[in-house]
């Protein structure tokens, strides 16, 4: 059907204008995608602006670290460079946080800045003692480490901690960077034998938390003892140290800095080493006493008839005169002695250590003393033979005034000992009398591994004891989560360096 003429007047057909108006909607649907599509790649354009914004700013402030550190070693040459704070700017403030570094009992504290940026998509890029992190909703990132460093030829630890001179304000454009004055802390600098405590409260808590934890990763992250969730709000407490004996400590079947007695062998007793340069587990020990004492997670050695199983056990003191088996076969177990440890008249044994694609291990730590005697005593791993020797399943670790011995009687040793001395033992031996020696393997008495002390006595009818080899390169981890093991750590090298940061 076509259309027709009223009054001079064509009137499309129902078909007309079905047609006309479906061309109107794909018309409009077309014109509303096309809105759509460049709101879009509108938003996505943006974001990509944002981003590269955010890399050019992060780049920036790394630079701008690295001027400051530059300027705090010349002081007396300022330098300047062409900063990037994007549209925004960045803040300089004095004052957003406090930094604890101590030792040996000595603490200092020093109150720390920070430079800001913030981006329209909420990222946050920081500089701060130093150190240059960036926070993206919940994530952390170390854009450029603190400058903290640990000396091997020296021993020292050192921390330089820029500061900031001024509350301000900084815009993109020339940028400019005075040395003011630099304060060394000396009250802290002499810390042998100390772990290294650092205690950070800070806005960017998290930032300084993500640096410890990718550091000591190979070490299971255990130098950190609160993380920035836990306890005092926006406060890191981290414990710095070795996490390992160094290979090479377990050299011969005896280590000591002095020897008496007989005239050993060599090959058995290293007299030459003077055991100054292994860091004594006096503070470890003595902190896990103190944490073991009255913990109820923690299983009171005398609720054992006879056999343990992997877990932690303490005792202030305990004498075995009878059979202890510690059953390895679901994981390692830990011992912590407040006082003596005395095997006299029975035999403490470690069995099912040898488990399939993993080892599991014994670890005893001993503050006071240590002793296997009587007749036919043992203290030693399945199978408990001078031809199967696995002496590194077995392993106990005293500090410097801790008594140890071996005999009399036919008894028998078989692990490792570490307790280490600067070779001046004073402690007095409780169980042996007229003994010079922190270490004594008395007549009868036999032993199988290695011993390192700071002095050893070895009685005339001592039998020589058979070095296990396996054990030249071995470096075991001393310190169960939560404590570390002492650096060998001489000085500690803390200064503050203030700069002023400003806009030419």
């Amino acid at each position: 059907m076509g259309s027709r003429s009223d009054g001079g007047v064509v009137i499309p057909s129902i078909r007309g204008q079905s047609t006309l108006l479906g061309l109107v909607l794909l018309i409009g649907m077309v014109a509303a995608i096309s809105v759509g599509i460049l709101l879009v790649a509108g938003d996505a354009m943006s974001s990509a602006e944002q981003q590269s914004e955010n890399e050019r700013i992060e780049q920036s402030f790394v630079e701008l670290s690295q001027q400051m550190s530059t300027v705090s070693i010349s002081r007396d040459t300022p330098r300047s460079m062409a900063f990037d704070a994007g549209d925004s700017g960045a803040i300089v403030k004095t004052n957003t946080a406090y930094i604890n570094i101590s030792g040996d009992n000595r603490t200092t504290s020093i109150q720390v800045g920070a430079i800001e940026y913030q981006g329209d998509d909420g990222t946050r890029i920081a500089f701060q003692a130093g150190g240059v992190f960036r926070e993206t909703g919940s994530e952390t990132r170390v854009v450029s480490k603190p400058p903290l460093e640990y000396d091997t030829e020296t021993s020292t630890f050192s921390f330089p901690v820029l500061k900031l001179e001024e509350d301000t304000e900084l815009t993109s454009g020339d940028v400019t960077f005075d040395y003011v004055d630099s304060t060394a802390h000396r009250n802290t600098s002499y810390v042998e034998g100390s772990t290294i405590k650092v205690n950070i409260t800070s806005e960017y808590c998290v930032g300084w938390q993500t640096y410890f934890e990718e550091e000591m990763e190979k070490a299971d992250g255990r130098a950190i003892q609160e993380a920035c969730s836990e306890g005092e709000e926006n406060t890191l407490r981290v414990e710095l140290g070795r996490m390992d004996i160094p290979e090479g400590t377990f050299e011969d079947g005896i280590v000591a800095g002095n020897v008496s007695g007989r005239d050993v062998h060599t090959e058995d007793v290293d007299i030459s080493k003077t055991n100054e340069t292994l860091p004594p587990l006096d503070p470890m020990i003595e902190q896990m006493v103190s944490d073991m004492r009255d913990n109820d997670s923690v299983t009171d050695l005398s609720e054992v008839e006879e056999t343990a199983t992997s877990g932690t056990y303490y005792t202030d003191s305990a004498t075995i005169n009878d059979e202890l088996t510690f059953n390895l076969s679901d994981g390692d177990a830990t011992l912590i002695v407040e006082d003596e440890l005395i095997v006299s008249g029975g035999n403490l044994h470690v069995t099912n250590w040898n488990q399939p694609g993993e080892n599991h291990t014994l670890q005893i730590y001993v503050k006071k003393g240590l002793h296997v005697d009587g007749g036919n005593s043992e203290m030693c791993v399945d199978p408990c033979s001078s031809t199967s020797v696995d002496s590194k399943y077995l392993q106990v670790y005293g500090t410097s005034e801790t008594h140890i011995a071996i005999g009399k009687g036919k008894s028998y040793f078989e692990g490792m000992i570490y307790a280490p001395g600067d070779g001046s033992f004073e402690g007095s031996n409780n169980y042996i009398t007229n003994l010079d020696g922190q270490f004594a393997l008395q007549s009868n008495g036999n032993m199988d591994g290695s011993i390192v002390v700071s002095s050893a006595h070895i009685h005339s009818k001592a039998p020589e004891g058979v070095y296990d080899e396996s054990l030249r390169s071995f470096s075991p981890e001393v310190s169960p989560e939560g404590y570390v093991f002492p650096p060998k750590l001489s000085y500690l090298n803390i200064a503050e360096h203030r700069i002023e940061v400003k806009n030419k």
